[in-house]
């Protein structure tokens, strides 16, 4: 996830310099500081959907270009506890149980 805002920063960046503004400058139309802008822009930190809105803004483009290049994939355990809650979501509350104790043991011996 830290590459996430890594790149959404440098897409920050690059969209700034493109209209030649400093930190300070851009901060100052979005009404935040220069210091929060630099941790935008290196991924220190992340951004309120307001602030990214403001952004985008100030920065004369619209708000999903700042994430045109920003890919999110989820963890491969998150994929699996999908498929497994997709595969389990429309069975019967008892079948639920059931999958839940097998479960209980198949973790319990590891």
């Amino acid at each position: 996830m830290k590459n996430f805002y890594k790149l959404l920063g440098l897409r920050v960046r690059a969209e700034r310099k493109k209209l030649g503004l400093t930190q300070e400058e851009l901060a100052e139309k979005v009404g935040i500081t220069g210091n929060f802008i630099g941790h935008i822009e290196r991924g220190d930190k992340k951004a309120s959907l307001d602030t990214l809105i403001n952004l985008a803004d100030a920065l004369e483009i619209p708000i999903g270009n700042l994430f045109s290049e920003v890919k999110y994939e989820p963890k491969k355990e998150d994929l699996l506890l999908k498929k497994l809650v997709s595969t389990v979501r429309d069975k019967e509350p008892t079948d639920k149980k059931l999958i839940l104790k097998l479960a209980k043991l198949v973790l319990k011996k590891k």
